[in-house]
């Protein structure tokens, strides 16, 4: 993994809050998985530390999970970037040559605790597990000159960001985006009927007949005639009372209707975007040129390192 900047002061950093960044084109696997061997996963990639003055990656910082596989109660350890993998095509990091259980032994990592010492604890720690070969020496030449930081193993399933400079041949595939357009139906509004009933009061007057029978009692005195001893015999009289009382009577009646409708309306718009496509330009190299780039390119590449 190429880092981009000038200074060339010696001294292990993490990358995070430092001045240098991950090269462009060079994947940053700050916040992968890590997986063992057996496919579990132990934990993510949390940071990565790196040697200002080389401009090489050296370790990662992983976070570990706590899972029944790991018995650690600080999450943090180191652990050297030419121990890694990465995935053939997932954002993944592979311990091929790791269990999760045998991270249980690794010093665990502290920013301030970032020294020549602790690398020499957390390098141990892997030759003990049996990880790689033993050290040349622990001079500052050659204290990196061991496959624990061997970046190459860690593109070893990937070829992208991989410098080849072995083949005689390339090809560059030209690409072509290409415009489709259609039609989707999509909600942008609409209508609700809903019906409820309400009351209101209403009143109204009405004259209304009512029959009331009153007894009256006239004294006289005057001689029986003969109508009058034609009613002197049992009988009755009987006069009904009538009265007339409010009737109300409904009656439902449509005085509105109100109905939905949908109006369908086209029209034409005019679509804008834009399209890409490879472009290749070809350039004939003379012999002369070309062994002059190639020396140019060989003096720039021994100073570079790719995770």
């Amino acid at each position: 993994m190429a880092l981009d900047n000038n200074d060339k002061n010696y001294q292990l950093q993490e990358l995070g809050g430092s001045d240098y960044e991950i090269a462009e084109g060079q994947p940053d696997i700050r916040g992968w998985d890590v997986k063992d061997r057996q496919g579990n996963t132990i934990g993510e990639v949390d940071e990565l530390i790196f040697d200002p003055q080389s401009l090489k990656v050296r370790y990662m910082v992983v976070d570990l999970e706590d899972t029944s596989l790991i018995d650690t109660d600080d999450n943090n350890v180191l652990i050297p970037i030419g121990l890694a993998q990465l995935h053939e095509s997932d954002d993944d990091v592979l311990l091929p040559n790791l269990e999760a259980a045998q991270l249980n032994s690794l010093p665990k990592y502290h920013k301030n605790m970032l020294n020549r010492d602790y690398e020499d604890s957390v390098r141990n720690a892997f030759a003990g597990l049996g990880t790689g070969a033993a050290f040349a020496g622990t001079a500052s030449t050659d204290y990196y000159n061991h496959d624990f930081y061997n970046e190459d193993n860690l593109y070893r399933n990937r070829q992208t960001g991989v410098a080849n400079t072995t083949n005689e041949a390339g090809t560059i595939p030209i690409i072509e985006e290409e415009l489709h357009i259609g039609k989707q139906v999509v909600e942008t509004g609409g209508a609700r009927l809903r019906s409820r009933i309400i009351e209101k009061p209403v009143e109204e007057s009405i004259n209304l007949r009512e029959e009331h029978v009153h007894v009256e009692r006239t004294p006289v005195n005057r001689p029986t005639t003969d109508a009058d001893l034609a009613t002197f015999q049992e009988g009755e009289i009987e006069i009904t009372e009538h009265a007339e009382v409010p009737v109300i009577n409904k009656e439902a009646r449509v005085v509105e209707e109100i109905s939905l409708e949908k109006e369908v309306e086209v029209r034409d718009e005019t679509i804008r975007d834009t399209i890409r496509r490879t472009d290749v330009e070809v350039e004939n190299l003379d012999s002369d040129v070309n062994l002059e780039n190639r020396r140019t390119t060989d003096l720039k590449n021994s100073g570079t390192s790719n995770i």
